[in-house]
């Protein structure tokens, strides 16, 4: 068999896309990925090395995770029984897609809504499954579009609907009210509310989903400071997530990832209160600093990044960063709007300080 005829036999929705492609080797100073810029202390290493010390490797995870999903409980809120985990929100979004597959009555694939722009992965996953990804355009302040949204489910009655309230990558929180209105007029279909930079606005629809069995909570620890452990969860009623639990890999989180993340939501979780409030602080300050530039037009934001216009030539000044070591995001794809945007993630003072030198330097 030739590899044309095997290549034949991948889902035609394939040829649509591309991989996701990440840079090999990150510069000194690595604003692009809206990681956390700050490193665990000493003490809290020595804690996660204690704890793996006693791990055995030999055995499989825990296939339940059931220590991890204790602690979201306890920390967070809900049965244990309501959480699933997987390796950060990517592999939840697939086993969505996988779990909740089948069309509406009348219609030939499964259909999933989002506002546009935002996480990539809604589109892309979902595509990959065989769904029919439906953006609807965020208005002029990146807010939803609370009428167009409602058109769209109105219209196309999808499995799923995605909010990402801090959204990526416009860095805002949508009005809670639309979301709740959006909500409640479409009980029918799931509302996945992605809180993924949820500590960095200080809101949670924790006590709305309570409420509302059709709506569920997605969480990760990959922006607050575990972002190479890969951890991620999705809160969803506990009847809903018996059935995507059926299609989780048994193990498909290492027991490494398991203890760390345990550890994260409960000794270690002041030293990631610490670090968000330092965030936070340099996300103001940062914001400050910009706006005296008048090529730069600073959007309002409530996670760990700045979306920034800027009026010349975007990937003229990416290079010219580049140069000087500094990675940022540019978008030269997508909602047409962001083309003339770069997104900053926040650093530590001294990566942010040397991210306003080389602005200085090149903007004059």
């Amino acid at each position: 068999m030739s590899i044309e005829s095997l290549k034949s036999l991948f889902r035609p929705e394939l040829d649509e896309l591309s991989a996701y492609r990440v840079p090999p080797a990150p510069p000194a100073v690595k604003l692009d990925a809206n990681e956390s810029p700050f490193p665990l202390p000493p003490e809290a290493r020595a804690r996660i090395a204690a704890a793996l010390h006693a791990t055995e490797l030999r055995r499989y995870p825990d296939g339940r995770a059931r220590e991890l999903r204790e602690a979201l409980a306890r920390g967070l809120g809900g049965s244990q029984d309501e959480y699933v985990l997987g390796t950060g929100s990517d592999e939840l979004i697939a086993l969505l897609a996988t779990a909740m597959s089948q069309p509406r009555t009348g219609a030939q694939r499964p259909v999933v809504v989002f506002p546009d722009p935002t996480f990539v992965m809604y589109r892309m996953t979902s595509r990959a499954h065989g769904w029919e990804p439906v953006g609807v355009p965020l208005d002029g302040a990146w807010d939803l579009d609370a009428d167009g949204m409602a058109d769209a489910l109105g219209r196309t009655n999808p499995n799923i609907v995605y909010y990402a309230s801090p959204n990526n990558p416009t860095g805002n929180c949508f009005s809670r009210d639309k979301i709740e209105r959006l909500v409640d007029t479409f009980p029918g279909t799931l509302h996945i509310i992605d809180e993924a930079y949820g500590a960095y606005s200080g809101q949670s629809f924790a006590t709305f989903a309570e409420e509302r069995p059709h709506c569920a909570l997605m969480g990760t620890l990959s922006k607050v400071g575990f972002a190479g452990i890969r951890v991620g969860w999705v809160r969803i009623h506990e009847a809903l997530s018996q059935e995507l639990e059926k299609v989780r890999q048994p193990f498909n989180l290492n027991t490494v990832s398991q203890v760390i993340a345990t550890l994260a939501l409960t000794d270690l979780a002041p030293f990631l209160e610490n670090g968000i409030t330092s965030i936070v602080a340099e996300r103001e300050r940062l914001a400050t600093e910009l706006t005296a530039y008048e090529a730069l037009q600073c959007f309002p934001s409530d996670a760990n990044f700045l979306l920034v216009q800027y009026t010349g030539d975007v990937p003229e000044l990416c290079a010219a960063l580049l140069d000087r070591a500094i990675a940022v995001r540019q978008f030269l794809t997508g909602d047409s709007r962001l083309r003339s945007c770069i997104r900053i993630t926040i650093g530590t003072p001294e990566e942010n300080q040397r991210l306003v030198g080389a602005l200085s330097d090149i903007l004059g």
